[in-house]
């Protein structure tokens, strides 16, 4: 448990569903207060700040947005800051995005996945770092092992992981001064509706759940213990960096 956590208030966004909602369960857990955002399932997302507020620690409010368009992620900030008055930490895992072989990408293709995947970060810190006036916030992003190995199929995602693993980085530098901590999470294979989108999904989870160490695949949960850490004060010199949450596969040839 994190006790400094309770009373915070947090974005999760892609958070209906998968990692995200893993993420923002266990926030709310520990207290946080949190927006539950999503793109198009608003019963998923209701699911998951009834399950938040039945609980009884943090409260929740689900609030639509896609992270790709400017004017969305404007009409999230804006209700954040209505919601709470300031922000504290920001989870950055939506992504989506168009799999496929890297030079059948059309323009509209690429412009899409890069605006989602990666562009949106900078976008949601540009509008977090007013609210996080009090020196104390956290940035967190979700990454896979496409930002630095190249899966089959995952094309252009792939480079979109890679460029919002190099805006993490760069973003930890510029805002470590004001209190600002960011970091990363880079989350292994996982048995996810996210994943069984990628052409080939059924031989790439086959493959890791028979080559991971620790004996199984992630799940979300997984991911939302590693976020949990990252927001609390003991990860506090923890800048820059991507916790890798893969139960051994990346390390194994």
């Amino acid at each position: 448990m994190y006790p400094e956590l309770e009373g915070k208030s947090a974005v999760v966004t892609g958070s209906s569903r998968g990692f995200g909602r893993a993420i923002a369960e266990r926030l709310a857990s520990e207290g946080a207060n949190v927006i539950v955002n999503y793109r198009r399932s608003k019963t998923e997302a209701m699911e998951v700040v009834e399950t938040i507020n039945a609980r009884g620690r943090g409260r929740a409010t689900a609030v639509r947005a896609d992270v790709g368009r400017e004017e969305s992620l404007d009409a999230l900030f804006e209700e954040a800051e209505e919601e709470f008055g300031s922000l504290d930490i920001l989870v950055a895992n939506a992504a989506f995005g168009v799999p496929g072989q890297l030079l059948e990408t059309t323009v509209r293709h690429w412009d899409v996945t890069m605006h989602a995947s990666a562009h949106s970060l900078l976008g949601m810190a540009q509008r977090a770092l007013p609210l996080m006036s009090n020196g104390w916030g956290r940035i967190i992003s979700i990454t896979s092992e496409g930002g630095q190995r190249v899966l089959p199929s995952y094309g252009v995602v792939g480079v979109a992981k890679a460029a919002l693993e190099a805006l993490t980085r760069s973003l930890a530098v510029e805002l470590a001064p004001k209190g600002i901590v960011v970091n990363g999470v880079l989350a292994g294979i996982a048995d996810t509706k996210s994943a069984r989108r990628i052409p080939g999904a059924d031989d790439l989870i086959t493959e890791a759940q028979e080559r991971t160490p620790a004996g199984r695949i992630i799940v979300p949960d997984d991911v939302a213990n590693a976020v949990a850490f990252l927001a609390s004060d003991q990860a506090s010199m923890v800048v820059g960096q991507f916790l890798v949450v893969d139960g051994g596969l990346t390390i194994v040839k």
